[in-house]
């Protein structure tokens, strides 16, 4: 998924329609689950967008899901690491190490400690 700009909750409720309907079909077929988040070129969004993207992604996603979120810079990676608290998704702020991480079954993501 690539995004740019700023969201609307429809808009954000369609994309994870789509998501869901999709890892439903792979879940199905017991194919892997890979996700990436390009949200390089989106500004931050408010905090009435970001509840529901999070409400969607504990709904949607699974421990056994590969998802990363492709940000423009560390101190957005920052952000989106903190309001993604535990949840097993690598916030990242260059292509090649995000790509490497979804492909890579055996690293934790980044910012998440091993307890």
């Amino acid at each position: 998924m690539h995004a740019t700009g700023v969201w609307m909750i429809a808009d954000v409720d369609r994309h994870y329609s789509h998501l869901t309907l999709t890892s439903d079909d792979r879940r199905r077929n017991e194919w892997p689950i890979r996700i990436l988040s390009d949200v390089a070129e989106a500004e931050r969004q408010a905090p009435d967008i970001e509840a529901p993207i999070l409400w969607h992604m504990d709904r949607t996603d699974l421990p056994t899901d590969r998802a990363a979120i492709l940000v423009a810079n560390v101190a957005d990676k920052l952000c989106v690491r903190a309001r993604l608290g535990q949840a097993i998704v690598a916030a990242l702020s260059s292509q090649p190490p995000t790509e490497m991480w979804l492909m890579s079954d055996d690293l934790r993501p980044p910012g998440i400690v091993a307890v």
